[in-house]
Order: structure tokens, then sequence, then C-alpha cells
């Protein structure tokens, strides 16, 4: 298995873009998936720079309903006609961000219309293809004081989040694009719905910050020091986190996680 960040917030090479949003190419003996799409069409820049045909993508799947995550589904059309597009049917509510008083529209454009004849909705777990599994998350209280939904602007409980889970030789890969849920469950959740087999590698940011830009830490440096205990004690080889885990939280995971952890920026390559 072969995983290529071709968006996400910070860059390896100058001539790539970096912005606040996660997109990765995932080759796999089956299939090849485009994982998630970054805030606009930067992800088809960067691929292109990196040789990477995204013609050849066999499926999409949206990690959930934030538009740094399936903005870029607008210009997918551009460069993939055909593969079919893996969300959650609550992913295109309207979503906001508060910032003071201000309500910001961080849900998807009206443009996926188009998209319609392609849009596989999932709201039970499926299997896409032998070992490649798309897994939705249950509403969680895990909630985030800046972040809502729906036209009445309530808090929102994530219930547009889902995961991808394939199966290799060394046990699972987990991708979550923002951990909403929480990094821990969702790697719990995991675990109960494979209870034969370890997690492999987990991949994808886990939601450390508080608002997207400035970096803030979205939680106490003792959370985030919990965090890293427990993600210590689960049977997890490795972990590549990037995006929303922010510089300040991969910093203190790292003082737990050591080499355990590891980051994941645009233009990084990993195999598995």
């Amino acid at each position: 298995m072969k995983i290529t960040a071709i968006l996400e917030n910070s860059k390896l090479d100058k001539k790539l873009t970096a912005k606040h949003g996660l997109s990765l190419y995932i080759e796999t003996e089956p299939m090849n998936i485009i994982f998630d799409l970054g805030p606009d069409h930067s992800f088809i820049k960067n691929a292109q720079a990196l040789g990477i045909d995204l013609n050849k993508a066999h499926a999409v799947i949206i990690s959930h309903g934030h538009s740094d995550h399936i903005g870029g589904l607008n210009y997918l059309e551009e460069v993939n006609k055909h593969a079919p597009i893996y969300l959650s049917s609550n992913a295109l509510e309207s979503h906001w961000l508060k910032i003071g008083p201000y309500y910001h529209n961080v849900g998807a454009k009206d443009t996926i219309d188009n998209y319609d004849n392609r849009m596989m909705f999932v709201d039970d777990g499926i299997e896409i293809t032998e070992g490649i599994h798309i897994i939705p998350l249950e509403p969680t209280n895990e909630y985030t004081k800046n972040l809502y939904k729906g036209d009445k602007k309530k808090l929102d409980d994530f219930n547009h989040e889902i995961v991808l889970v394939i199966e290799n030789e060394n046990g699972l890969v987990l991708f979550s694009g923002c951990s909403h849920h929480g990094i821990v469950n969702i790697a719990k959740t995991i675990t109960k719905k494979f209870p034969t087999k370890n997690i492999n590698a987990i991949i994808g940011g886990f939601h450390l910050i508080d608002l997207p830009i400035v970096n803030t830490l979205g939680k106490t440096r003792e959370e985030v020091i919990s965090i890293g205990h427990t993600l210590n004690e689960m049977k997890i080889d490795c972990i590549y986190s990037c995006h929303c885990t922010g510089a300040k939280g991969f910093s203190i995971l790292k003082t737990v996680l050591k080499g355990k952890l590891q980051s994941f920026k645009t233009g990084q390559i990993i195999e598995l």
C-alpha cells in the first residue's frame, strides 16, 4: 500500500501548495482511492506536480462535510469523471464555524449537485472491495464549541463523519480525516469491529486545534498527554498525524508517543 499526501497544511517541497485541509491518494492492489479533497483545486495541482494521475482513482471517499475536506469536490470532474463518491448522507447538511458572534459557512457548496449520479451515501458500514471498509460513526457528545450544523445552527454532533479501514498483512490501516469523535474513541470502535486484528497504522488529523490557521490548542496539555498515553497502550504499530492535529498538539503528543508518531506533510509518501 502506498499513501501520498497530495494536500495538507504543511509541505515538503516549495513547488507544492499547502493549505488548511487534507487529501490523500491511496494505492492498493485492488483499487486506488482519493481520500478527501481539500478546500479547493489545490489537490489537483499537487497531484500533477507529483506525477499522480487522479483519473486512475477507482473511488473517492469524503470523511465529513467540512469544506477543508469536501471543498475540492467542485473540481473533481476536471480530473476524474467516473469514480463513485462515498460519503455520509449527513455530510451535505449545512455546517458552520463560529468565530465570536459570527457564523461562517464551512459546508459543501451548491455545485456538488453536478455529482448526484456518483454519490454513494454510506449510512451503514460497507466493504467496497475485499479488505477495504467504509465505516460511519454514530453521533458523538465530543462537541467542539465553535462547530455547528443545520439551519438552526445546533452544536455539531459529527453524525457526518466516516472512516476508512484497509486490511493488510500486518493488520488494519485506519484513515481518519479530522477525528472529531476523538481519535481514541475511533480507534476503540475499530478494534471492536475487528477484534482479531491489530491496528498497523493510523493516518489522519486528530483535531487538537481550536481555530484553523491560528493553530491554537483546542484541548489542555493534560488532555493531549492523556490521549498520547492511551494510544501508546493500544496495539497500534505506528501513527502518522497531520492537518488539524496542529503543531502544538503534535509536539505534545510526540513527547509521549516518541518514534511511534510521525508527521505527514504534502508531498510525503508512506509505504506499508
